[in-house]
């Protein structure tokens, strides 16, 4: 029985690497302009964006993200779900004009901890891709990464813990 499960989560393995390796999508690096991590601001900028024309027309089922700090670009919350380390995983599309990109990003709520964990032209490729983007890191200074971050926290119903100067 034993050797039956190893086998078969050996086939399951192999063709999981298969689907993996036949998508084409190699791993995304798209640095930030201080060459510190991907910029989520002007992700819709990149080689990674395409036009809205180019995806099959869906309505999209996600909820628009207050961004004060980004007027040009529409970003919204597709998916959120909580890893078991407790940090939050969320699945991100920007709009700019008539470009369209996505990205996973990981949120710690409770250290106000953040970063992007890939990012691609489809809902489906940025959950095989994988950017480099440093390990998580404060979002303090950079503000849309500060909206996100907060409002993923509170959809996922992890409050954002208050920034330093805040806490008494």
């Amino acid at each position: 029985m034993q050797m039956k499960l190893l086998t078969a989560a050996a086939m399951l393995a192999a063709v999981g690497l298969g689907t993996l390796v036949s998508c084409g999508e190699a791993p995304s690096t798209h640095m930030g302009p201080d060459g510190n991590g991907v910029s989520l601001r002007n992700l819709a900028d990149t080689p990674v964006a395409i036009d809205k024309d180019e995806q099959p027309r869906r309505l999209i089922q996600g909820t628009l993200v207050p961004t004060p700090s980004d007027t040009r670009s529409r970003h919204y919350l597709l998916r959120e779900r909580k890893a078991l380390n407790g940090t939050i995983i969320a699945v991100l599309r920007e709009e700019r004009g008539e470009r369209v990109a996505y990205s996973r990003v990981e949120v710690d709520c409770q250290r106000r901890l953040f970063h992007v964990l890939g990012v691609g032209s489809s809902r489906a490729k940025v959950e095989v891709t994988r950017a480099y983007d440093g390990p998580l890191r404060s979002i303090e200074g950079l503000p849309l990464r500060q909206e996100l971050a907060a409002f993923v926290c509170e959809r996922s119903k992890t409050p954002l813990a208050p920034a330093p100067s805040s806490r008494i």
